[in-house]
């Protein structure tokens, strides 16, 4: 029930929801309130943003479907990225995400060339001492 207008309101739950829509369906709900999301695992590593290290969320993400939403596009099923806990990258289509993944993919592999000039660096070190 649309608490606003009083109407009632239907929605096909999208496949595989994980939310609880006990709420949406006993009470009056504000339309924007109600969305249904797949979630992801969660992986957390050690973050310092504030000089104490921190386990915090990254790279999660959820699938969304905001039946209401004022945006057309968020009405449509989108991944929202959480790059470091709290930080959004939200409403991504397809391409949106596939860009996403490439930019990552692309950091993975400098990632991984550090990791080899380090293994240099520690063996030219470990062998000058």
């Amino acid at each position: 029930m649309d608490r606003r207008s009083g109407r009632r309101l239907e929605v096909t739950c999208m496949h595989g929801c994980d939310a609880d829509h006990s709420l949406d369906a006993s009470m009056p709900s504000d339309p924007s309130d109600i969305w249904c999301q797949v979630d992801s695992t969660v992986v957390c590593l050690p973050i310092n943003s504030n000089g104490t290290p921190e386990n915090m969320r990254v790279l999660s993400a959820t699938l969304n479907m905001l039946p209401f939403a004022e945006s057309i596009a968020l009405r449509a099923p989108h991944v929202s990225v959480e790059v470091v806990q709290d930080e959004w990258i939200e409403g991504l289509d397809p391409d949106g995400l596939a860009t996403v993944i490439g930019t990552l993919r692309e950091r993975l592999e400098h990632l991984e060339s550090m990791q080899g000039r380090l293994e240099v660096a520690r063996a030219e070190w470990r062998a000058s001492r």
